[in-house]
């Protein structure tokens, strides 16, 4: 088993935060998305993804 230091570990965490981020806001764009997006996060890491639809008539 391959020890990995608490810092790495950490950022390879942050890294897939990251990513899982920039897919659910890329999504978002791409679907033409009418609204807003929270983003709340805790002690440095995301922890909700808030959307809030509008529709326009």
């Amino acid at each position: 088993m391959a020890l990995v230091s608490p810092k790495v570990e950490r950022q390879v965490i942050e890294k897939s935060q990251l990513t899982k981020l920039y897919e659910v806001m890329k999504a978002t764009m791409d679907s033409k998305f009418y609204g807003s997006v929270e983003i709340k996060f805790e002690a440095g890491k995301v922890t909700i993804i808030r959307k809030t639809e509008s529709l326009k008539i």
